[in-house]
């Protein structure tokens, strides 16, 4: 069993192209079903209840490329009695390295099959309670910024209040 909260975060680009496995954490609000299907969910899935909602830890392993690869295209998620719900990764890097979704799995590359702690505190703490809004940088077009009259009177008056320095 594997703690996701003592694997490694990615950080950064170089880290994340560097990684030969790489484990994608989030959560999946199943908020909209019925009671009954709820608690099969929590039951039978993994699913936790925080704040009277009803969750899904979700945890996609794959290489960087095959990250990349899939890009905007829905997960579908089919529960029992007709439920489904969709998840997506929608390609923002940056931002999925200010939520702390990236985690290196490169130590288990080569297993068939991994299987993750239940560490319901550890996902409510950083995914839902503890999440905050991602702000987009501004991209920067001009480091300078060249002014289009320039005063022909500067350094030629003296300012108001103030007397010329006399040599």
């Amino acid at each position: 069993m594997i703690r996701i909260s003592t694997l490694p975060l990615i950080e950064n680009l170089t880290q994340f192209h560097e990684a030969k496995l790489i484990l994608l954490v989030d959560v999946l609000l199943v908020g909209d079903a019925p009671r009954n299907m709820r608690e099969h969910i929590k039951n039978n899935y993994g699913g936790f209840i925080h704040d009277k909602k009803t969750y899904i830890p979700i945890t996609l392993t794959g290489t960087p490329e095959s990250l990349m690869a899939n890009i905007g295209k829905p997960i579908h998620f089919k529960f029992d009695h007709g439920f489904e719900n969709h998840y997506h990764f929608n390609g923002n890097l940056d931002e999925a390295f200010w939520h702390k979704k990236l985690y290196d799995m490169s130590e288990f590359a080569g297993t068939s099959s991994v299987s993750f702690e239940r560490e319901e505190s550890f996902i409510t703490e950083r995914y839902i309670t503890g999440k905050q809004k991602y702000i987009e940088p501004e991209m920067i077009t001009k480091l300078l910024d060249i002014p289009t009259n320039a005063p022909a009177s500067i350094g030629l008056k003296a300012m108001r209040g103030l007397k010329p320095v006399r040599k």
